[in-house]
């Protein structure tokens, strides 16, 4: 199989590159430490509340002033923090004291469970419990009480925010600033029970003045997510995670009304999710009946390109330790992508009968297992469907592994994936900068299939703060078909750079911005297929973080046939050359209203076009937030001219951090359809939840909208913790 030659020249590439890489990481870096309080026994935990009243917290030990990050780097904070922590043999506890001197200019509008909290004062924390400097829990709290958390793996190179551990947290706003509380079980964090550090890092945002403060790594060229730079906490011992076993049984039932068929139905069912930690470093997760009745729906898109789109996973057992699968690119070409799994040809849903998932680490080696069931759907008979990952740790950062697929989610017949990976990480790049050089090589094996089944891809990456840059190359070859994958083309080479300088002002302009990137894609043995150039001559961040820019951009684009755009406007082969210019404004998200916009024009294939976008927040309280969205194209070119709209509506009423209803509304006008997305989420306690969803669509007939379908789903799920 062509399959053997990348495996033998990327394992050639491990041996002798990625020793180079690990010797460039081995001078040593200070960091902070502290020794973590344990509370004595007989002294009662802290009551989780946000009044830091109790007696526990005179046992805790405090991390110390933090440092200002930007926009002075290395300069005292604007205001005084206090963080306490301490554990127990079951939890680990933190106490927050956020003092500032105006308290009520204090940013506080987001109270939902997973909000983003960019427009508020929150504390992010940074947890890395096996201390092996690439993988972290991270935990955020807000003032106004919102939780969050996620899992990075990598050393940040992904951040699973669809993870939901089970803690508890509250804040409250004061006269002297903002407080938290926050309590978080050792039964919701992977660890090492003989390692007594873990590493750790914590950051503080004050919204109003832009301003980050951190604990370690107080540098802005270093990202708070590289899991490298964290500080330690040394001294855990006796800690206790039972039996390690979450036992989530859950209940679901739904309606349907199909307006069009004038038919109705309605179901029940019922299943369970379990997580069982086997040993420390090692975790079975199971799920019987999977239902995702409680996912939100994506975010619609019209797609005038002719590739296609790509829409995230959001499933959450698909998603938890979703980075040990983690395998190439996102988007452009991913032999791995969960998202797959659960679909049809035509992308329906496909009942889910029982999937199983086994994660762990131990020596510096990583792996993960999945295995799924599929359920007969229509005229597609139920398909297994496997994934299996392994990594081995190089060094402080990098790793080289292998990754292997089998099985068609679309009844395709026999198909396997496989392919090996190599990935190289440094923060001593000429001194204190950042190097990141990721490849691998994959092929394909399906029934039917022919020989040209082999995609390879590299790419250099240098993210730091004021200049980043990229170099990357990749082929793609015409048979090439991960079943369990996502490649937006096959049969091409691709080649991208990109380069931008973003050198800091500190004054009432932070940064600018100036930026080049290349994209050219070339059939195999066809010549150019697309080539896009873009030029940003000019951008300003200004210190309230406001942004202008503009962009200028070239493209060729070479159709060997008909292109349909859109059922209106059909644009014939041909070799076409174009040039836009792109105008792009953003506006602050501290203030209760913020709004980004964007209008582009100019030649488009065989004519023109105009692009305007507009996005607009609304933080009414903590307890209202209005999102609205809306994008019109108008086009004309020789085969028919056409507009686009495409509208959103996004309405959140938050009762409690623990309570909320969304309603999501979208509309365009190619399909002629509406579809509502409304959504109670009520969490009774973390780990114990209740949902209620109502879908319903329209087709648009003239002036007025027809009903479709119908949908009301209810799902309760309880979890016991043993």
């Amino acid at each position: 199989m062509s399959f053997v030659r990348g495996l033998l020249c990327t394992a050639a590439l491990a041996c002798g590159a990625g020793h180079a890489w690990a010797g460039a990481q081995s001078a040593a870096v200070e960091v902070p430490r502290i020794d973590v309080a344990r509370l004595p026994e007989g002294v009662a935990p802290p009551r989780i509340d946000a009044l830091l009243d109790d007696a526990a917290w005179a046992h805790a030990c405090e991390l110390g002033e933090l440092t200002q990050v930007v926009p002075i780097a290395g300069a005292a904070p604007s205001e005084a923090t206090r963080v306490r922590v301490m554990y127990d043999s079951a939890k680990l506890y933190f106490a927050l004291e956020c003092f500032d001197r105006e308290p009520h200019l204090i940013r506080a509008t987001q109270m939902q469970r997973d909000a983003v909290l960019d427009p508020d004062e929150r504390v992010e924390i940074l947890i890395d419990s096996f201390h092996d400097k690439r993988n972290a829990f991270w935990f955020q709290i807000g003032a106004a009480g919102s939780l969050g958390d996620a899992l990075v793996t990598r050393n940040g190179a992904s951040f699973n925010k669809q993870w939901d551990g089970i803690w508890y947290g509250e804040a409250r706003v004061d006269e002297h600033g903002w407080r938290a509380e926050i309590e978080i079980p050792f039964q919701t964090l992977n660890f090492d029970p003989n390692t007594s550090t873990w590493g750790f890092n914590l950051r503080r945002f004050i919204r109003r003045r832009n301003e980050e403060v951190r604990w370690a790594s107080a540098d802005p060229r270093i990202q708070f997510f590289w899991v490298a730079n964290a500080g330690e906490l040394e001294g855990f011992r006796g800690l206790r995670q039972g039996l390690g076993l979450d036992f989530t049984p859950f209940a679901v039932a739904r309606a349907r009304r199909d307006s069009v068929q004038n038919s109705s139905s309605d179901e029940s069912d019922a299943g369970f999710d379990a997580f069982y930690r086997i040993t420390p470093n090692t975790k079975l997760a199971l799920s019987l009946n999977t239902d995702f009745a409680e996912v939100e729906v994506d975010r619609r898109q019209v797609n005038l390109t002719r590739f296609p789109l790509f829409f995230p996973e959001q499933r959450d057992f698909f998603l938890e330790d979703s980075g040990v699968f983690q395998f190439g690119s996102t988007g452009q070409l991913q032999p791995f992508f969960s998202r797959r799994i659960g679909l049809d040809a035509q992308a329906q849903k496909v009942p889910i009968l029982a999937a199983a998932k086994l994660t762990g680490q131990s020596d510096g080696l990583t792996w993960g297992l999945l295995d799924v069931q599929t359920d007969d759907s229509g005229a597609l008979d139920g398909q297994n469907l496997f994934a299996g990952r392994l990594s081995k740790n190089i060094g402080a950062q990098s790793d080289i592994g292998v990754l292997w697929t089998s099985g068609d989610p679309r009844g395709g017949g026999d198909a396997n994936t496989v392919g090996v990976d190599l990935n190289l990480r440094t923060n001593k790049f000429q001194g204190d900068d950042t190097l990141r050089w990721s490849s691998f090589v994959a092929a394909t094996e399906n029934e039917g299939s022919g020989d040209a089944d082999l995609a390879w891809s590299t790419n250099v990456t240098y993210p730091n703060d004021q200049i980043q840059w990229t170099l990357g190359t990749s082929m793609v070859e015409r048979d090439f078909s991960p079943r369990l994958g996502f490649v937006e083309r096959s049969g091409v080479r691709r080649h991208e750079a990109s380069y931008t300088y973003r050198p800091r002002i500190n004054r009432a302009v932070r940064q600018l911005e100036f930026g080049l990137d290349l994209d050219w894609v070339e059939s195999i043995g066809a010549g150019t297929q697309s080539f896009v150039a873009e030029l940003q001559p000019f951008g300003l961040i200004w210190d309230t973080s406001d942004a202008l820019r503009v962009e200028l951009e070239a493209s060729r684009e070479v159709l060997s046939t008909d292109f349909d755009i859109h059922p209106s406007s059909t644009i014939p082969a041909g070799d076409y050359d174009f040039a836009r210019a792109r105008l792009e404004g953003e506006t602050s998200d501290h203030r209760d209203v913020s709004l980004i916009a964007s209008i582009s024009g100019g030649e488009f294939f065989d004519g023109t076009s105009e692009d305007y976008q507009l996005e607009l927040d609304w933080r009414q309280s903590a307890n209202l937030l209005l999102n609205t969205s809306y994008q019109h194209t108008d086009a004309r070119l020789g085969g028919g001219d056409f507009s686009v709209n495409v509208a959103r509506v996004r309405v959140t009423l938050v009762l409690t951090p623990l309570l909320s209803w969304t309603n999501n509304l979208q509309w365009d006008d190619v399909t002629d359809s509406m579809s509502l997305n409304s959504r109670w989420w009520w969490i009774l306690r973390p780990g114990v939840q209740a949902f209620v969803v109502f879908n319903q669509g329209w087709d648009q007939t003239g002036p007025s909208f027809a009903p479709t379908q119908s949908e009301l789903a209810l799902k309760f799920g309880y979890t016991l913790r043993f």
